[in-house]
């Protein structure tokens, strides 16, 4: 792992400076890219992506942005108050649904806004931002870097856009309640797992809870 290292080192640092070199980047409070749950687990087995990282209050008073969330520096380790309440639940709910796997975490565009309106506001777009193609080749390195088992995606309305991005092949969908909660996929060399977002807030009901476990648990 020791070129890797450097190479995923290198990326944080440039992700770094592409930030200062952006006005609407630097007014997000922090990225999100190559943070291990685990900081003393061995390479990571899972890749946990999201589509963009959440921003509270909570986290501006507990530390001055621009900052970020890396294996080189997670600003929550550095906070007065300690990890939030919001950091730990999404911890405590990774660990159940890859069921103790050695977990990174990632989102496709890793800068972060506090619901899908600022987002939009602070960065025009998602899919058509200037920027994401800067994320999807820093995500690409890491997952080149990793060589993990497998990548869960939390957030299934990206799926069909993330795959064209990606280049996945679609395998097998799963539905609770009349909802989807799972869309398999599969690149070259592993396969991708879009859910249904894991928080009670987006309606998720206990029984498409538990079909989204078992189905990661049969194939991971």
């Amino acid at each position: 792992m020791g070129t890797d290292r450097e190479l995923l080192d290198g990326n944080i640092k440039a992700i770094r400076k592409y930030t200062a070199e952006h006005a609407e980047l630097r007014a997000a409070h922090h990225f999100l890219y190559d943070l291990p749950l685990d900081k003393t687990a061995g390479a990571p087995e899972i890749v946990v992506m999201g589509i963009n990282p959440g921003e509270t209050q909570v986290d501006r008073d507990a530390c001055a942005g621009p900052t970020e969330e890396t294996r080189l520096h997670d600003f929550h380790e550095h906070s007065a108050s300690g990890r939030s309440q919001g950091s730990r639940r999404w911890r405590e709910l990774t660990a159940k649904f890859t069921r103790g796997r050695t977990v990174v975490f990632t989102e496709l565009f890793f800068l972060s806004s506090n619901n899908h309106s600022e987002l939009i506001k602070r960065f025009e777009s998602l899919w058509g931002s200037r920027h994401l193609p800067f994320c999807i080749e820093m995500n690409r390195a890491l997952l080149d870097a990793y060589k993990p088992k497998a990548v869960v995606f939390v957030g299934i309305s990206n799926a069909k856009k993330s795959a064209k991005t990606f280049g996945l092949h679609h395998v097998n969908a799963v539905s609770a309640e009349g909802a989807r909660v799972v869309e398999h996929y599969r690149d070259d060399s592993r396969p991708w797992f879009f859910t249904k977002h894991w928080t009670g807030s987006r309606k998720f009901t206990t029984l498409q809870r538990e079909a989204v476990k078992s189905y990661l648990r049969q194939q991971l």
